[in-house]
């Protein structure tokens, strides 16, 4: 079965795998599909009478029709909690430590006000056991990929040695991951 990841940064600023939540579906999907479902007029069916066509579950699932949900992301009509939890689904974002609590109280709010079956509540878990050992946090929201943080970056044949630790990226020297709280700041109406 599918988890969705989490990644703990250390403080020379490497990555490291911390845990993991059950079924990648209760995580990212729920909260896409609940955002759709809330914010975005459905598709037309595909045939007179058929019913609702979500951008996600579609046979015809292209990026011009998901990338509405994506957007959603600096709506202003979204909840602090609703932009929040969105941010930390989307690739590269990252959530330093002093932002912790925010983050966790969002999933909370958000596991409790969406209609779904979320992970939420397991990830904030995750997160609140670890809050103390990491400088910041990152996801990984299927494992049915690789994770960008660790696996796409092993240049060894071994697995997880001291060389390998070293080719994990760094947030204190990388540039490629993007804090959410600092992308939520850009916009309008978030701490």
């Amino acid at each position: 079965m599918s988890t969705t990841e989490i990644y703990g940064f250390n403080a020379d600023g490497y990555a490291e795998f911390i845990g993991e939540t059950q079924n990648a579906w209760r995580g990212c999907m729920e909260v896409w599909t609940a955002l759709e479902d809330k914010y975005l007029e459905p598709l037309p069916p595909f045939y007179e009478g058929g019913g609702k066509r979500s951008r996600l579950h579609s046979i015809m699932n292209i990026e011009e029709s998901t990338q509405a949900i994506w957007d959603l992301a600096d709506d202003q009509r979204l909840t602090d909690s609703e932009r929040i939890t969105l941010k930390s689904t989307l690739d590269y974002m990252v959530v330093k430590s002093e932002n912790i609590e925010s983050l966790i109280s969002a999933y909370q709010a958000f596991d409790t006000d969406a209609d779904c079956n979320t992970t939420l509540k397991e990830q904030a878990e995750i997160i609140e056991q670890n809050k103390d050992q990491y400088i910041a946090f990152g996801f990984n929201q299927t494992s049915v990929n690789s994770a960008f943080w660790t696996d796409d970056r092993n240049t060894c044949e071994c697995e997880y040695c001291e060389h390998c630790k070293e080719d994990y990226y760094n947030l204190n020297t990388e540039s490629e991951h993007f804090n959410i709280f600092d992308e939520l700041n850009e916009g309008e109406g978030c701490d």
